[in-house]
């Protein structure tokens, strides 16, 4: 008891507060607290970033897994071939026409994206309004269903609604395209199926967004004389705009990511080949990670890009308050 005393009095003639120590049962909370925590951390460490910097390494040199006996990291200097295989991806080789293909694919099915969002925020202004559509529960949980169901399945399914000779759309129409083997129309199917398949992901989240958008922002503009179309553009529109942006960030991203409309949809089709299918098909099931590592970090870098350019481009189109 003297002792603590005396510590307390020298810190208050010192100016400084008397030092806490921490019970036993803090630095067990906080053992147990950092345990949680670090699940998480590992997680990310073991599956994200090492990965990553293994794709790095792996995109500067020539190793292929089926040749070599040694493991990667006792002869990556050996396998050193510096910027090659990006040499490869741009200049004149075997790889560079298939990677610029995917690449402008990749860029043309991204017209998917503005496309779903315009059809779900229409259906959501639809079915935000009860006396327009009645059962309007029945019908957001049946446009909703896409979003949830396998995406293999899915794909097996527009595969056949699209088949040349026996497909429904062709059947109904009498029209005679062919979807599946020829490259613009197979573009045009893709296109199609994936607006289709994000139209119910963004209803929910425009229906949400305009369910929390406040009826007094509307009677304002009525005593003004505002009409229902600016409403629309000049209330619900600026408030539901970081909604808007999120899906439209998402959305590029998950397109470019894009792998089964190329593998099942399309059957490894040249014409709706996309990057990530450029990586498996030319890369990893060639045992050739060195370009397949290449192709995966400028896929990397390109989604970087893209949501950092929209997030500056936000600025002037996303309501803040």
């Amino acid at each position: 008891m003297n002792v603590n005393k005396t510590e307390t009095s020298i810190a208050v003639l010192s100016g400084k507060p008397p030092k806490k120590k921490k019970s036993t049962l803090k630095r067990k909370e906080n053992l147990i607290a950092l345990a949680f925590i670090s699940i998480k951390y590992l997680g990310l460490i073991v599956f994200t970033v090492l990965p990553f910097i293994f794709a790095i390494l792996y995109s500067f040199t020539d190793y292929n897994a089926r040749i070599e006996t040694e493991s990667f990291l006792s002869i990556m200097g050996e396998k050193w071939c510096g910027f090659g295989n990006y040499v490869k991806l741009f200049g004149k080789s075997v790889y560079n026409e298939a990677f610029i293909n995917a690449v402008l694919n990749n860029l043309i099915f991204m017209l998917s994206v503005p496309l779903g969002i315009i059809i779900g925020l229409v259906v959501a202004i639809m079915l935000s309004r009860e006396n327009l559509i009645r059962g309007s529960r029945v019908i957001r949980m049946l446009i909703y269903i896409p979003v949830v169901s396998s995406a293999v399945a899915m794909n097996i399914i527009w595969r056949y609604i699209f088949d040349n000779q026996y497909g429904i759309i062709n059947q109904v129409t009498g029209w005679n395209i062919q979807w599946l083997t020829d490259s613009h129309w197979i573009k045009v199917a893709i296109i199609i199926k994936s607006a289709w398949g994000s139209i119910g992901r963004s209803m929910i989240l425009c229906l949400a967004a305009l369910t929390n958008v406040g009826r007094d922002y509307y009677e304002a503009a009525e005593i003004d004389g505002a009409g229902e179309v600016t409403k629309f553009f000049k209330i619900a529109i600026p408030l539901i705009s970081p909604t808007l942006f999120y899906l439209f960030c998402t959305g590029f991203i998950g397109n470019l990511q894009a792998y089964v409309d190329s593998q099942v949809f399309a059957n490894g089709h040249p014409g709706a080949q996309t990057i990530v299918y450029f990586v498996w098909n030319y890369g990893i099931s060639r045992s050739r990670y060195g370009i397949a590592s290449a192709a995966s970090v400028v896929l990397t870098i390109s989604i970087m890009i893209i949501t950092l350019l929209q997030f500056k481009i936000s600025e002037k189109w996303v309501y803040s308050e």
